[in-house]
């Protein structure tokens, strides 16, 4: 029940009344929300000066809808910080989750910090279309996970705050400012499976010999996963362009062995192949036999090693037909696996070229393909991605008409990044001890903000790349960070900041920072993630076994972070670790004998804008995570079920029910596939099913049931 009550003002602060659900009640239950989820911020006041702005909520009701003494947002250079006190009678068991509906903020890109009770929650990314000439606001819902160790049973208060980007001075407060629709916290009911750190994300890049060739042989399967490892976006679903074009396949002898590598370091695959430049259509506007032939022996090699395929790069810039590229996108959909999504060009919205000249510039023309596509794409470079002509966010939301709450599909942009020249000196002309890094770093979080999967140029390609090549490349060992402009930060550097706080997944392990005073305040964060709880990749059903303990200092300064973490089970844990260092060798250091009893406490020096990773292999068999992603598809006296795979899974079964809350009855034998036909069913009747994973450790606990009725 939602009780409206109205805010009152003190002297200093907003205060409201409000009280925490007791610990039992249902799934997700709502602890507390400020404002209406109406899609404005009417029943807020405007900025008010104060740092930090309070607001107190004794008990009273759960929701408030009318809170014209809060603020309608943070505006670093009038309220840069907001204290929202609350009480829980008890911990939630599996922790919390925070969340806010972004309405409306600046191109420029701002950055809410949240703390719980003192601790580092989470800097969640923020962009918007202020600045720009986009007749739409970019508006998204974005979350936060909350640990159970960072809430108390009596008083709480969480702390949120617009703080500066890292190489920045007070002179960029007035750009860093947002506007919200509500402010929300909720229980969770049962043990989360990510971290969610703002928005699941993903990061990836593409991996090149040298910016003059598309070369995929030896050299490149021993350097990709050094690579990978080191930007830290290995074992964690994140995606790789892979550029396996029409016309290069005589350079790419090793595309099989490529993907399969991919696979076995968890990352998933967007494949560029066939585009519009690349063929002409046949008299009757249709693809000749020939080129859906090569096409359809392309799949049938390599289609169950990737998640995407992507139907052309910058169309206008390098050429490509229109009809050909819709004629392309209808054949896809038709042969691809089901697995696979059929994704937008790597749009560039002009550039000279194209049949007609400049199509992919013109809106209707965008939207027509985008209607066969189940991923959208853009490109952007230095600070295009807000440009009112060109600007991919900009051009993007015209296509889809604006947004209600992010995009309706999937956003997988296959290229962003900054070259040398890129600098906040020649883009927005904020103020930055650090310029060139600052653009970079710039650029990648606008993207964290807005989008779902995003590929860092190239790994190596001259001064747009993170890494220069090795030297000689069969010596792997040698590979290094490409050097930062004048001295200022590399690129790996800041991407690696970047990937390690947001862009690796798995199941969060539970945590206690152990000098949490000397931190107050402080951006310092840890991740610490179980990455076996992740399912199988689409297709080709990779998986990970590592654990992954991320340190990061999103401070401008140096800083010590000491935690206590606890691992899966209790046992001696070895693996790697990366941390500060030009070169690959500088960087990692074997891991040996960390022993947790099942509790490990590390400690890690990080310097400014530093990072480091561990990561660990489990040492003894356990029980696999419940899988995720179940689905069942309705036949004819039959439903079809399947579902992704679980790390460490040698079997599954099938459990069936007329209820959702049963009882289920075992199905199915031992099973060793992901999929399950269930027959001789009643037509129209629903049926629910839950599936469990198993190995000779024991079995996992059952997935969330799904239902549907038998018949077509």
């Amino acid at each position: 029940m939602l009780i409206k009550k109205s805010c009152t003002k003190t002297a200093v602060a907003a205060i409201l009344l409000l009280t925490a659900l007791p610990q039992g009640h249902a799934a997700d239950t709502l602890l507390w929300q400020l404002g209406k989820a109406d899609d404005n911020s009417n029943e807020f006041g405007d900025y008010r000066r104060a740092d930090p702005e309070k607001v107190t909520l004794p008990s009273g009701s759960t929701s408030i809808e009318n809170c014209n003494e809060i603020s309608k947002g943070l505006k670093a250079s009038l309220n840069p910080s907001m204290e929202i006190g609350y009480t829980l009678p008890a911990v939630p068991e599996h922790g919390a989750m925070f969340s806010f509906k972004l309405l409306h903020a600046p191109k420029g890109g701002s950055q809410m910090g949240v703390f719980s009770n003192g601790n580092m929650a989470g800097l969640i990314q923020l962009w918007g279309t202020e600045g720009t000439s986009s007749p739409y606001h970019w508006k998204k819902t974005y979350r936060l996970y909350i640990p159970a160790e960072f809430l108390l049973a009596g008083a709480n208060v969480l702390r949120l705050s617009a703080p500066r980007p890292i190489w920045s001075d007070a002179s960029v407060d007035p750009h860093m400012w947002w506007e919200w629709d509500f402010i929300r916290l909720e229980a969770l009911s049962a043990p989360a499976r990510e971290p969610v750190h703002g928005s699941v994300s993903y990061l990836g890049t593409t991996m090149k010999n040298s910016a003059n060739d598309f070369n995929v042989n030896d050299d490149t399967l021993h350097v990709a996963p050094l690579a990978f490892k080191w930007a830290g976006i290995a074992f964690s679903g994140n995606t790789i362009r892979a550029d396996f074009w029409y016309d290069v396949s005589g350079s790419q002898p090793r595309r099989l062995e490529y993907l399969q590598l991919l696979r076995d370091l968890n990352m998933s695959v967007i494949v560029d192949h066939l585009s519009g430049s690349h063929y002409k259509l046949a008299p009757d506007g249709k693809m000749t036999a020939k080129t859906r032939g090569d096409l359809a022996a392309f799949f049938a090699k390599y289609g169950q090693l990737f998640q995407w395929y992507e139907i052309g790069n910058e169309p206008c810039m390098f050429g490509g037909g229109y009809n050909e590229t819709m004629e392309l996108a209808n054949v896809i959909n038709e042969i691809k696996p089901r697995h696979v999504k059929t994704t937008a060009p790597g749009w560039a919205y002009g550039g000279g070229k194209g049949t007609p000249k400049n199509w992919d510039a013109d809106v209707v023309k965008r939207r027509t393909v985008e209607a066969l596509c189940q991923a959208t794409n853009g490109h952007s470079y230095g600070f295009s991605y807000a440009d009112n002509k060109g600007g991919s966010f900009v051009e993007n939301l015209a296509t889809f008409e604006g947004v209600k709450d992010g995009w309706p599909k999937e956003y997988v942009n296959t290229e962003t990044g900054t070259n040398n020249w890129h600098s906040e000196e020649n883009g927005p002309r904020y103020a930055s001890t650090q310029p060139n890094a600052q653009a970079f770093d710039r650029i990648l979080r606008a993207h964290l903000a807005v989008v779902d999967r995003t590929m860092q140029h190239a790994a190596i390609f001259d001064d747009f790349g993170l890494f220069k090549a090795p030297s000689p490349w069969s010596a792997p060992m040698t590979l290094s960070a490409f050097p930062g402009t004048k001295g200022q930060d590399t690129r790996l550097k800041t991407y690696r900041r970047l990937a390690l706080a947001y862009a690796t997944h798995g199941a969060p392990l539970p945590y206690t920072v152990l000098n949490k005073d000397a931190l107050a305040g402080k951006l310092v964060y840890f991740r610490a993630l179980d990455t076996a709880s992740l399912p199988g990749l689409p297709g080709s059903a990779g998986t990970a076994d590592k654990i992954l303990l991320n340190f990061v200092n999103f401070e401008n300064s140096p800083q010590t972070l000491k935690i206590k973490v606890k691992l899966p089970i209790s046992a001696v844990y070895s693996g790697e670790l990366f941390g500060p260092g030009e070169s690959y060798s500088e960087a990692r250091v074997e891991v040996k004998e960390l022993k947790a009893d099942p509790y490990l406490e590390l400690s890690a020096d990080l310097g400014a804008g530093g990072s480091v990773q561990y990561i660990l292999s489990t040492p003894a068999p356990r029980r696999p995570y419940s899988p995720l992603g179940l689905n069942a598809i309705p036949g004819e006296k039959q439903i079809a079920l399947e579902w992704s795979g679980s790390a460490g899974a040698t079997s599954y079964a099938v459990e069936r029910a007329l209820k959702e809350e049963g009882p289920y009855t075992r199905i199915s034998g031992t099973l060793k596939e992901t999929h399950y036909s269930d027959e001789n069913l009643e037509n129209r009747a629903a049926y629910f099913y839950r599936v469990l994973a198993a190995n000779d450790t024991g079995e996992s606990s059952v997935s969330e049931p799904v239902n549907a009725p038998a018949g077509k």
